[in-house]
């Protein structure tokens, strides 16, 4: 008995912390697709404006507007795809970051021209002394910081640029294209009123998810390893069932009553099981950087939720047919 009890205890521990091993790669493949466009979300607009416009008039439109809080401003050069012009408001989302720092509120209003670049431009900057610089079309952009992270993505190869003030009040928003994201869901209806927008739509949702347009396809190596996980936790259900035949014997033997016999073997396996499963679920989180909880209590939960009653049920059915002598 103490074998099984330990058995179960360790078994549920190890495909517990596979899930969250499993969940955690599913992060990291999110944040890559996230980081492969910008690190835009999905919910990002693509604006086209009616009227000319400069950027600092639509970056002061934005500003001054109570319903336009935390979002982050992308102008995309239409000739140049690394490049685009940032503008930000509140908390925006800030993307990771191999070293340095990403735009500060007083960036944003800087007379000089300020760049975060992706990693695979940390070996061309020209660094003199403390302060590295970027070249472009032959004039040196102070650098703030690299973004980036150990998978890689697209947006390695991307220059963010904070425009100077004098730039900003020339340059037309009109010859870019806009995205503009918020740290929440931003109101469609709102930014086509504010901004006096001909189009607003959401940017191309392909580009998060995969060619297939399927989030299951872009995931399908961690949901095969999660339905091989669950599977693992039902395949020990019909191992714990095999002792039933003796441990019945045993209680009948015992004169002990059919309806206690199910309850203290259901106990025994439900009681090890959870606790496998809590040791699991908090060795995943102290190993692995999660940052949403909730889907893997989730998982696990119905999880064991189901060999429950599984285990309950075959329990029920094995003692019916060993009570008529079968």
């Amino acid at each position: 008995m103490v074998k099984k009890n330990l058995w179960l205890v360790l078994s549920a521990a190890l495909l517990a912390f596979l899930s969250v091993m499993l969940f955690f790669k599913i992060q990291e493949r999110n944040l890559t697709i996230k980081l492969n466009n910008h690190n835009l979300s999905e919910d990002a607009y693509a604006i086209t404006l009616k009227d000319r416009m400069t950027i600092e008039q639509l970056d002061n439109k934005l500003q001054n507007s109570s319903k336009t809080d935390d979002i982050q401003v992308h102008y995309q050069d239409k000739k140049r795809k690394n490049i685009t012009y940032f503008y930000g408001i509140g908390n925006f989302s800030v993307p990771p970051l191999v070293k340095g720092n990403f735009f500060a509120a007083a960036d944003f209003q800087s007379q000089v021209d300020v760049a975060v670049v992706g990693q695979s431009f940390e070996k061309k900057l020209y660094t003199p002394k403390d302060q590295s610089y970027l070249k472009i079309d032959n004039r040196y952009i102070p650098v703030l910081g690299v973004m980036g992270n150990h998978r890689g993505s697209d947006l390695d190869k991307q220059i963010f640029i904070s425009l100077n003030e004098k730039q900003r009040s020339s340059m037309l928003a009109n010859d870019f294209r806009i995205v503009i994201d918020g740290k929440r869901s931003l109101n469609k209806k709102t930014l086509k009123n504010l901004l006096n927008a001909s189009d607003i739509r959401y940017i191309n949702h392909k580009h998060f998810l995969i060619q297939q347009d399927s989030w299951a396809v872009a995931h399908w190596e961690e949901l095969l390893g999660l339905a091989l996980v669950a599977l693992a936790f039902f395949s020990g259900v019909f191992i714990c069932l095999l002792p039933v035949r003796k441990h019945y014997l045993e209680a009948v033997f015992l004169k002990k009553d059919v309806k206690k016999f199910i309850f203290d073997e259901w106990q025994s396996f439900a009681l090890f099981n959870a606790l496998g499963i809590v040791f699991g679920i908090i060795a995943g989180l102290l190993v692995f950087d999660i940052t949403t909880y909730v889907i893997i209590f989730v998982f696990n939960i119905v999880v064991y939720l189901l060999i429950n009653c599984l285990y309950v049920a075959m329990l029920k059915k094995q003692t019916e047919k060993l009570g008529k002598g079968d």
